[in-house]
């Protein structure tokens, strides 16, 4: 073989290496390329996701505080109201009171007996009296309260009077002679049972519900 055939085979030879050389490191900057557009594409993904976490909590963060607050407005409000409402009823007791030393107390003692005994059916009844008001029980006229009792119910009545340590301010209980039926018309007895409907009205007068616009 003559060195010129030698040489123009070597010569391609070389050609054909660096066109191999060329497409592996064409191939090599496309591939490392590829890997930087994906690596830049996870990074830019995962960022959005990290911040679409965060503005998630910062939004319940918020909404929790929003609620959080609302929930301790509620509760302040309610417990003002709470407080002027037991102020009022701590005035309304200290009133009735000083009516137990007035002689307007026999009016009220006479109208609380004959509710109570009204609302049992008369018959015979058992009046219940605090010891520190025996005095007062009794200038009663229990038979004109009877008779007034007997002309509400249509029957016969008549009161057994009897003064017990009761821990009250004033007022009396009623019952039936056997026990079995008892009207509490002690001024405890009538503000318990009034409560939850003072309560109410007190309130919206206290605090009116605002009108929407």
């Amino acid at each position: 073989m003559s060195e010129e055939l030698i040489e123009k085979i070597l010569e391609q030879g070389r050609i054909e290496a660096r066109r191999i050389i060329e497409e592996a490191e064409e191939e090599a900057r496309r591939i490392l390329e590829e890997a930087k557009v994906k690596a830049r594409r996870e990074v830019d993904e995962k960022i959005e996701a990290i911040k679409r976490g965060a503005e998630e909590r910062a939004t319940m963060i918020r909404h929790v505080a929003e609620v959080k607050a609302r929930m301790a407005y509620r509760l302040r409000i309610l417990e003002e109201k709470n407080k002027i409402i037991e102020e009022v009823f701590k005035a309304a007791y200290e009133r009735l009171n000083k009516l137990t030393e007035t002689d307007e107390y026999l009016g009220v003692l006479k109208e609380l007996i004959i509710e109570a005994a009204v609302s049992i059916g008369g018959g015979q009844l058992k009046v219940i009296a605090p010891q520190h008001h025996e005095k007062a029980v009794k200038k009663l006229d229990f038979q004109r309260i009877a008779k007034a009792v007997e002309g509400e119910t249509g029957n016969r009545t008549e009161f057994d009077v009897t003064f017990e340590p009761l821990k009250v301010s004033g007022g009396v209980i009623v019952e039936t002679k056997d026990g079995r039926v008892m009207f509490d018309n002690t001024f405890e007895g009538r503000m318990k049972r009034l409560r939850s409907m003072l309560v109410k009205e007190i309130g919206s007068i206290l605090f009116p519900k605002r009108r929407s616009v």
